[in-house]
């Protein structure tokens, strides 16, 4: 009876870990996005916080950890910048900077099954990349260049519980880790609703099982 009693209770412990997140580092096809042209023109402050509406309608509002570390150039928080010479992104995109603000944290009206953006230190050299949602962090070396050819790093965070958050952040960089770019986020979703009548019906099940073995036993 005790070896089924631990067995019933490894089966509830590997469904519940089934839910856990995983680190996504190639951009999927997605169902929804943000673009930051959608924030102003180019060479446009943002200010923290800062609202933001996806491509689908889902509104969004966006925070700098760290505003009083800010370098100012555009009197604000941070700023949108055109991809072109100098960055490793894509021609022709709006790119949020962070003018040395340290983490982005997006926040959404619903939860997504994965969220995620290219990003890039604004100074040429190696650096580490994060980011994190309720559940944890992830972590992806990069390396800033000037090549300009799409080569960013993709970081995102896939889940099968609703993300309706997460942060971008760099950990360590060649020169100020607090300074850095991501382009437009793709959110793939809307994620499923959560389960948690689904998790206490199965516990449920598994007690009622339980209970039935042991009267088993008992006989």
């Amino acid at each position: 009876m005790r070896k089924i009693f631990f067995a019933l209770i490894a089966i509830f412990v590997g469904a519940a870990s089934a839910h856990a997140d995983s680190l996504v580092t190639v951009r999927p096809v997605g169902t929804d996005s943000v673009d930051w042209s959608k924030l102003g023109r180019s060479y446009t402050g943002v200010n923290t916080p800062f609202n933001f509406v996806t491509a689908n309608g889902v509104v969004g509002v966006g925070a700098f950890a760290d505003p009083g570390s800010s370098g100012g150039v555009f009197g604000t928080s941070g700023g949108l910048f055109p991809s072109g010479p100098g960055f490793n992104f894509a021609p022709g995109e709006t790119l949020l900077w962070t003018d040395n603000s340290g983490a982005i944290q997006l926040s959404f009206a619903q939860g997504y099954t994965e969220i995620g953006a290219q990003i890039e230190a604004d100074y040429p050299g190696s650096f580490v990349a994060q980011i994190c949602d309720v559940n944890g962090c992830f972590t992806e070396n990069g390396s800033a260049t000037v090549g300009e050819n799409d080569s960013a790093i993709y970081i995102g965070i896939e889940s099968a519980t609703p993300i309706d958050w997460v942060s971008f952040d760099l950990t360590s960089a060649s020169y100020y880790p607090g300074n850095f770019f991501i382009n437009q986020v793709t959110l793939d979703g809307p994620a499923p609703t959560p389960e948690p009548g689904s998790l206490l019906l199965f516990g449920t099940g598994l007690m009622g099982l339980a209970g039935a073995l042991r009267r088993k036993f008992v006989r």
